[in-house]
């Protein structure tokens, strides 16, 4: 289903809901999400703790290191039936891309959130 095909006060209600996106900015020590100012590209990253064990049986389920998983897309609708059986629709993150549109390859994970952080500037159509 295509947006325009929507009933107009549904599409009233996600365009609203997209121009609050811009104001949407998390930056923690294990989240980045943040969206463009029309709301239209995502980028988000969290922090992955990785489980260490070696050949004599010993097993820390934190302590093999941190990575960071990138992901970067553009913004979608999608319909869902809610629990009283009406159709509802939201926007949530689809689909991905691995290139931003000025060329910056995006990659899957990186090691630091400096290199996250590095990353956003390079792709530049987010703001911080």
């Amino acid at each position: 289903m295509k947006f325009a095909e929507l009933p107009q006060e549904v599409q009233g209600q996600l365009e609203f809901e997209r121009t609050t996106l811009k104001h949407k900015c998390i930056n923690t020590a294990y989240r980045v999400e943040l969206y463009n100012e029309a709301g239209t590209r995502y980028f988000t990253a969290f922090r992955q703790c990785e489980s260490w064990s070696d050949d004599k049986g010993h097993y820390m389920p934190f302590g093999g290191g941190t990575h960071w998983v990138i992901a970067y897309g553009c913004v979608q609708f999608r319909a869902y039936k809610s629990c009283v059986g009406t159709r509802e629709y939201e926007l949530c993150n689809g689909k991905r891309y691995g290139k931003s549109a000025n060329g910056t390859e995006i990659p899957s994970r990186l090691a630091t959130k400096k290199e996250v952080l590095a990353l956003v500037k390079k792709i530049g159509i987010f703001t911080l």
